[in-house]
């Protein structure tokens, strides 16, 4: 065998041939699989199963091609809840496509750095180039700061962080800060003033309105009462396509109460930035582009593989002074730290993350984009979109089904409701987890006025509603089930 996996005077690398023997049946593969989805949304949970496939200690001795086809096609496909299925409606994590998988296959190849031009010329110029898109399509200016990172919670902290600088350079005290968030705000808020050292009371929670945003209202109210109480408004948090709801917050009222308390304004648009794709959907952003920071993610509805999020920054200089800071050692990266000035995105990448090293994620969009177009996008994300809203008239037109609210977006939140329920909570976490255990479709749940919901968000491109009018049935079906098994 060429690529025997054992240890000699040289790397056991597989030969050429065997390369591209593997890649090719890797490929047939993965694209049969991309073409025909498997029938069922996952084949178990059983983690035990699962492992058993696993090696338990790491082999001293490599198994060669022959085990690298073993991983991928009795380990990984089998095994692989499939985010294609016509009824995956879990998490906001889509089938990523073509042109992302094509784009990652080279960048995993060649592994550039995407830290300082010289190391990775092309690749620090792609994410430019990207990024300069994102910032024309969000509405912000050319001189606004624009970076990839990991994902949302990685730019939710980054833009705090700067937030809480800028109030401290001001003359806050630091126990004297507050946050105002949504009470549905993603959970990397509260993550965020644990880690930048705000006492748990630094977050305040603002209640939502029957449609699920934040309450106006309610925020003008809490600002001002923060405010004569002698505390400095650090940080209004928006949410455009709430990750726990899908809720959009009226982001221009928002605006207008931070710039009253001089606060810095944060949009959580890492679903819903998508809407800016589809002119029908980008009123639900309205106002976007005043925010001071803000985050979409693309490995979101913009259908490329995670990891993938976009940060920007209308405050250069803010976030020059927060994202400098210990720079001046780091000349065994950047060539030049004292005089490579932070003027432009063709500056060394470093500067603007907290992490020094990450993946070419910017190619995977990069190329999504030169496929696809971002109208081709937008198409998806409208189809997205229009499917949530067949479900939501679906179960609108069952007797034993509620909905927590119109979808705004691509997510319907709902719960089951049979007769004689006498917990409804219990009854529909019950059904959730046995409903993601089999393999007819998967849920996930969310809480919300005092109760919990089943969740359903649309992003295989295989749903439609043929497949999403078999939901309700799936789920009563499961139920009597656990009727059944509970008497």
């Amino acid at each position: 065998m060429s690529c025997p996996g054992q240890a000699g005077t040289r790397f056991p690398e597989c030969a050429p041939a065997e390369m591209t023997s593997l890649l090719q049946e890797a490929a047939a593969a993965i694209v049969a699989r991309i073409a025909t989805p498997a029938a069922a949304t996952v084949p178990g949970l059983d983690r035990g199963a699962i492992e058993a496939l696993l090696p338990r200690a790491a082999p001293r001795r490599g198994g060669g091609a022959a085990r690298l086809r073993t991983i991928l096609l009795d380990e990984f496909l089998p095994t692989l809840r499939d985010y294609r299925h016509p009824l995956h409606l879990g998490h906001q994590r889509p089938a990523p496509g073509f042109a992302s998988l094509y784009a990652d296959l080279a960048a995993a190849a060649f592994n550039p750095s995407v830290t300082m031009f010289e190391g990775g010329p092309y690749a620090v110029a792609v994410e430019g180039r990207v990024l300069a898109w994102m910032k024309e399509l969000a509405g912000y200016p050319a001189d606004a700061v624009a970076t990839l990172v990991n994902g949302g919670a990685e730019s939710n902290l980054t833009a705090l962080m700067v937030a809480r600088d800028q109030a401290i350079a001001a003359g806050a005290a630091h126990g004297d800060l507050r946050i105002l968030a949504g009470e549905h705000a993603h959970y990397s808020i509260a993550r965020a003033r644990h880690v930048l050292g705000l006492p748990a009371e630094a977050l305040v929670a603002i209640p939502s309105r029957a449609d699920l945003a934040m309450d106006v209202a309610a925020l003008a109210a809490t600002a001002a009462r923060e405010q004569s109480g002698g505390h400095r408004i650090m940080a209004i948090v928006a949410a455009a396509g709430a990750t726990a709801n899908g809720a959009f917050d009226d982001l221009r009222a928002q605006r207008a109460i931070a710039d009253r308390h001089g606060a810095w304004f944060h949009v959580d648009a890492a679903h819903g930035g998508a809407a800016l794709l589809a002119p029908r959907l980008a009123p639900l952003v309205a106002g976007i582009e005043a925010a001071d920071s803000l985050v979409i993610d693309p490995h979101k509805m913009f259908f490329v593989s995670a990891p993938c999020s976009v940060l920007l920054c209308r405050r250069r200089g803010a976030f020059a002074a927060s994202l400098g800071i210990g720079l001046e050692h780091a000349d065994y990266v950047i060539p030049d730290p004292q005089t490579s000035l932070m003027q432009s995105d063709g500056d060394e990448p470093l500067r603007w993350t907290l992490a020094c090293t990450r993946f070419f994620a910017a190619f995977r969009l990069y190329a999504a984009i030169a496929a696809y177009g971002l109208d081709g996008l937008g198409v998806r994300v409208e189809r997205c979109c229009a499917a949530a809203g067949d479900l939501a008239e679906i179960l609108r037109g069952a007797d034993d089904f509620e909905l927590l609210a119109d979808p705004a977006f691509n997510m319907v939140c709902f719960r089951h409701l049979p007769p004689g329920c006498a917990d409804a909570d219990a009854h529909n976490r019950r059904l959730r987890r046995q409903i993601a255990a089999g393999p007819e479709a998967y849920l996930t749940g969310c809480l919300a006025r005092g109760a919990y919901w089943l969740r359903a968000q649309i992003m295989s491109p295989n749903t439609d509603r043929a497949a999403l009018a078999r939901l309700p049935e799936i789920i009563r079906r499961n139920a009597a089930e656990l009727k059944g098994r509970k008497a």
